[in-house]
């Protein structure tokens, strides 16, 4: 596996996304979330090999990315969105958005503070059957199954890839604009 990144240059790319309709930079951060960051995203859960809090780093971090730059939602609202629009599945044990803001917590934990107090209002359980219980103050997860519902996301039949269905032409191009900017400025 490598970063393929620097296979076309900046200039190119920018041009590519500038001059193109929206499709052409939505489609290209969708693929290479796809093809790349969920590629090592797979690897946390692996062969009972877990990484737990880079596989929660990193789903988040997707997460922001996809609310921030089509929906305008940042944080832990963002968050939420994005697992009620394309992570949660149908029983409330996978419902993952009804902790979003526990999960966000956590995420900023690790990221940001790694000893904190919040750590013991958060589990981790990989055998259990459900998506996530509380079991007396404590909120545990099975990180493998959170990790499935996110990766389902990115199946071929799911929503995230008929985004552009749910936008109007103006919505379009203001999330290619606000995508661009961030490509441009970061």
């Amino acid at each position: 596996m490598k970063n393929n990144s620097h296979n076309e240059s900046l200039g190119k790319r920018t041009t590519r996304f500038k001059d193109n309709p929206p499709a052409e930079i939505i489609d290209t951060l969708l693929n290479s979330i796809d093809n790349f960051f969920n590629n090592e995203i797979r690897l946390t859960v692996k062969d009972n090999h877990y990484q737990t809090s880079l596989l929660f780093l990193g789903i988040h971090s997707v997460a922001l990315t996809i609310s921030e730059g089509f929906f305008d939602k940042k944080g832990s609202e963002g968050y939420k969105l994005f697992l009620e629009k394309f992570v949660d599945g149908k029983t409330k044990d996978t419902r993952f958005s009804e902790i979003a803001k526990t999960i966000h917590n956590w995420r900023n934990n690790i990221a940001h503070q790694w000893l904190s107090s919040s750590g013991h209002s958060i589990g981790y359980d990989y055998k259990m059957k459900k998506g996530w219980e509380k079991r007396e103050n404590i909120i545990f997860i099975n990180p493998k199954i959170y990790c499935e519902q996110y990766l389902r996301a990115f199946s071929s039949n799911s929503s995230i890839w008929k985004l552009q269905s749910t936008f109007t032409e103006t919505e379009l191009e203001k999330i290619k604009a606000s995508l661009l900017n961030k490509f441009k400025n970061n």
